[in-house]
């Protein structure tokens, strides 16, 4: 098995983020209406609803380097994407 480098293992993760962020962010705008129209949620509600994949993303992006630092690349890596499918 090939091991990536340190710039291939950061543009794959790159990828991941790109590509889940952006399902996450752009396909729940498709989805508002119907959504707004069955639970009767206001405009305010739908914001935050929109909002949170950006601050759970920001979050994550600054609690990264530490938690990396205590639990190790690998481990970390786990970790995110257990909550990835727990998410």
């Amino acid at each position: 098995m090939k091991t990536l480098s340190s710039t291939g293992f950061a543009i794959f993760g790159a990828a991941l983020v790109a590509i889940s962020y952006g399902l996450a962010r752009f396909a729940f705008g498709l989805f508002v209406p119907p959504i707004r129209d069955e639970l009767e949620l206001t405009p305010y509600v739908i914001g935050i609803i929109g909002a949170l994949p950006l601050i759970s993303f920001l979050l994550a992006t600054a609690i990264a380097p530490f938690t990396t630092d205590h639990l190790g690349a690998r481990n970390t890596a786990v970790l995110s994407g257990a909550f990835g499918v727990g998410g």
